[in-house]
């Protein structure tokens, strides 16, 4: 968490998704002003006490000491409504407490024998509640408990000669009771601002983890296009300036030029209905999965078997859709297999969850080469985990004992 004195520059800008990790600085910041603010009441209730309940003795050094304490406020305003750095956050218990205590020992607020003034036993009351705003359990139990401390002691000692120590002992229980709810309400506090911080940067590994897939995609819809689609229409230019410059050779170029044409064609049909598979939409997912996989060994040149005992998992049919597509792309481009299979079926475990199961018998992966992907910045599979736990499923990746890879992937069924 931010530590408690980490406050943002006061030019630092409003919270985006960039800097939302400042978020609890920010909050400390605005508490901490609300506290300065509220030391104003403090001011007015000593104001107040002395116009109301004039001590018999030593005004002029009560004056004085409710005078610092007022200035003291002023000061605390100042700082929190400029760009000045406040002061270590536990200077300002300790000097609210050693004012105040000074002037109810001046002002003879302890040693009334009359108890005129209900000052000396609420004003205490407002030592936690000023500390609480800093957001450290601690601090307050610690300011509460001195307070308490100071008003037992000084009205005790106060009151010796007519001593009423029921009176002072409810109202030493009563401050620490205050002191109690203060360090509850620091400590929610705390936590709250703790989660909007976690909750924040969750959000940016999120958006980062989108921007990244979105790259992938692109990089994946180039590859594809350069590969094969590009090649032949290129090859296709090259064969229609053939035949133009040697007229021996039109009529066989130009054969040459449509029919790199049409697989051209075929490529850019195959990539557009990868990329947006209306069949899932018209057919659903096994006929999906079928022309899925047809396309990946046809480009793999492996043999490929689906299996399927269930035709629909729900709304988990186009996470599933997609998996497959991305496990099936890994096989092509790195297996080198000869035989793949997928399966989906029915999760024999729990009937209410699809299983998607995805075996070949290339060359197997390694837990390094995992790892040396994902940092590389490919982080299709990593995606793709992310989702699927995000649905409640699970994603495995093992090698076979006779070689190869299976993949399987358990999605709720919904």
């Amino acid at each position: 968490m931010t530590p408690p004195d980490a406050f943002p520059p006061a030019d630092a800008p409003a919270p985006t998704p960039g800097n939302a990790p400042d978020m609890p600085a920010l909050h400390l910041q605005r508490s901490f002003k609300w506290q300065a603010l509220l030391r104003l009441a403090i001011v007015l209730a000593c104001v107040t006490d002395l116009a109301v309940f004039p001590p018999d003795e030593q005004l002029p050094l009560s004056i004085a000491l409710a005078a610092a304490y007022t200035l003291w406020t002023l000061a605390t305003l100042y700082t929190a409504f400029t760009a000045h750095r406040p002061l270590p956050s536990w200077v300002y218990p300790l000097t609210d407490l050693t004012l105040l205590t000074a002037l109810m020992a001046v002002s003879g607020n302890f040693s009334d024998p009359n108890w005129s003034s209900p000052l000396s036993a609420d004003i205490f009351l407002f030592i936690p509640v000023l500390a609480s705003f800093q957001m450290r359990p601690a601090l307050t139990a610690a300011s509460g408990i001195l307070a308490a401390a100071s008003y037992a002691l000084g009205t005790g000692i106060g009151h010796l000669a007519q001593p009423y120590w029921h009176y002072t002992i409810i109202h030493t229980l009563f401050i620490l009771v205050v002191c109690a709810g203060c360090v509850l309400l620091s400590d929610v506090q705390q936590h709250r601002v703790q989660s909007i911080r976690e909750l924040a940067e969750h959000r940016l590994r999120l958006l980062d983890r989108i921007m990244a897939a979105e790259e992938t995609e692109q990089r994946k819809i180039a590859e594809t296009l350069h590969d094969g689609a590009l090649q032949n229409v290129l090859a296709a230019r090259h064969f229609i300036d053939e035949a133009a410059t040697n007229p021996e050779t039109t009529d066989t170029a130009l054969d040459r030029a449509d029919e790199a044409l049409t697989e051209a064609s075929r490529q850019l049909r195959s990539s557009v209905h990868t990329l947006h598979p209306e069949v899932l939409v018209t057919g659903g997912l096994v006929p999906a999965l079928t022309h899925l996989t047809r396309q990946a060994s046809e480009r793999g040149k492996f043999h490929m078997e689906i299996h399927t005992t269930i035709t629909t998992a729900g709304t988990a049919d186009r996470p599933l859709f997609w998996l497959a597509r991305e496990l099936l792309e890994n096989v092509v481009k790195h297996a080198h297999a000869r035989n793949v299979t997928l399966t989906l079926t029915e999760n024999d475990h729990d009937p209410a969850s699809v299983r998607l199961t995805i075996t070949d018998d290339g060359i197997g992966i390694t837990q390094d080469a995992l790892t040396k992907s994902l940092s590389q910045g490919h982080i299709g599979i990593a995606s793709h985990r992310a989702r699927i736990e995000s649905i409640g499923g699970t994603l495995t990746i093992r090698n076979n004992a006779t070689g190869g890879t299976t993949t399987e992937a358990v999605i709720p069924r919904t």
